[in-house]
Formats: C-alpha cells, structure tokens, sequence
C-alpha cells in the first residue's frame, strides 16, 4: 500500500476520535452555530484554474509527479454529457475544475502520486458517477442529509468519503453560497469554497514541513486552513 494513503487512513480514523474535522452540519444542534459573518468573493474561473496549477507545481516540486495522472480537460459540452446522470444543477465551481482537468480516472489505491485535496483525491467522472451512488446508498439514506446530498457534487473521494458541492439549497451558512462539504464520520463544511478549498492545499503542500506522507504537523494543517476559512473551526 502507499504510504501516504496508509498514513491518510489512519489520521482520518483518529480525525473520528479527537474530532479534527466535526464542523457545523445540518441538524438543528449544529445550525444553532453562530452565522460566520463573512462575504465570499464572487467565483472566479481564471482564479480557480490558477490556483490549481499552483497546486500541481507544489507537488511535482517535491516529486510528486501528479500530472501524470491527470486525464486531459474537458469542454463544457463533455462535461455535461458524461454527467447526464447528476440530478442538479452542474455549477460553474463544478464545471470549470473538469476544463481544468478531467479528474484521475483510477482510485488513489492504483496511483503512485494521487492528486490529493487534503485527503480526498480528485475524481474523474465516471468516477464520480461511482462515487455519488456510493455517498447516496450511504449517507444519503439519512433523512436529514437525503436533499442536500441528492443535490451534491462528489469533486473528490477517497474510502467512503467524500468532498461534494452542494448545488441547490443548503442549511449551512447563508454566507457560503458553496462551500466544499465533507461527507465522513457526518456532513461537515470543511472549506469556504473551492478557491480557498485549493489555496489551503497549496500552502500546505508548499509547507517544508509537508512531507512525503502527505501530512503536516496538525498544529501547522490547523493554522493554515483557518486562515484560509476563518471561524469554521471552533478547536
């Protein structure tokens, strides 16, 4: 097995029981969470590209030969053919990551340098199509998560867990018009919007300390990801 998916799985079973990663979801208990007060940049196509690519260059500076493994980009109107089966709304979020690049077309388990966002790697299609019916025979069987998740993009998915975009309503924050929702141990935002969901990425694959396990120190993960998405964590 991979080290660092090895090493990925055990700091995602002691993420369950230390709580790194519980954010506010959609029960009345977790709602209740004070509203973050914040204005989201209108998403921007080019910003998000550029941060991607920034990414990539940030792997493949420590030898994580990432683009490799990447399927070629893909024009809107294939995107929305392959995703015939997705019963929402593609957002542009959705829509532009796959002209970016098509996502890996293998699991993280069949690639010597998955494309890691954090610990969730990015999907192909036909992957996701995979990936969603999973999340729905899962999760989605829950009532309360059932229309928000029906509704959501898995962009990134590593061993039954998920990144997804909701498309339609959500209870989350008002504030967040899209926020990247982790689906694992709950349904929890975990980043503001795919451009800081990226730019945190970036600053962590850029850190010295990242290292060839995929993993940072959690005291430096922590403090980068809130300064990208202040306020979701309360630890």
């Amino acid at each position: 097995m991979n080290l660092s998916i090895s090493r990925r799985m055990l700091l995602r079973s002691a993420a369950a029981i230390t709580g790194l990663g519980v954010l506010g979801g959609c029960s009345d208990e977790k709602t209740s969470k004070p509203a973050l007060g914040i204005t989201v940049p209108p998403f921007s196509a080019d910003h998000l590209h550029l941060l991607l690519e920034r990414l990539l260059a940030a792997y493949e500076s420590k030898g994580f030969w990432v683009s490799e493994t990447l399927l070629p980009p893909l024009t809107d109107a294939e995107i929305r053919e392959q995703c015939h089966w997705f019963p929402g709304n593609l957002s542009p979020e959705i829509i532009s990551l796959y002209q970016w690049r098509g996502g890996q077309e293998n699991e993280a388990w069949e690639e010597d340098y998955p494309f890691w966002f954090r610990d969730n790697t990015f999907t192909s299609l036909a992957r996701a199509e995979q990936e969603y019916k999973s999340m729905m025979a899962s999760y989605g069987q829950i009532a309360e998560n059932h229309d928000l998740l029906n509704a959501s993009f898995p962009i990134a998915a590593f061993n039954g867990a998920w990144y997804v975009i909701p498309t339609g309503k959500h209870a989350f924050d008002s504030s967040l018009p899209r926020p990247v929702i982790s689906v694992h141990e709950g349904v929890e935002v975990h980043f503001y919007s795919i451009e800081t969901m990226v730019a945190t990425c970036v600053d962590w694959v850029s850190h010295p300390e990242y290292s060839i396990d995929g993993t940072l120190p959690r005291e430096v993960e922590l403090s980068i990801w809130k300064q990208h998405n202040p306020g979701i964590f309360d630890f």
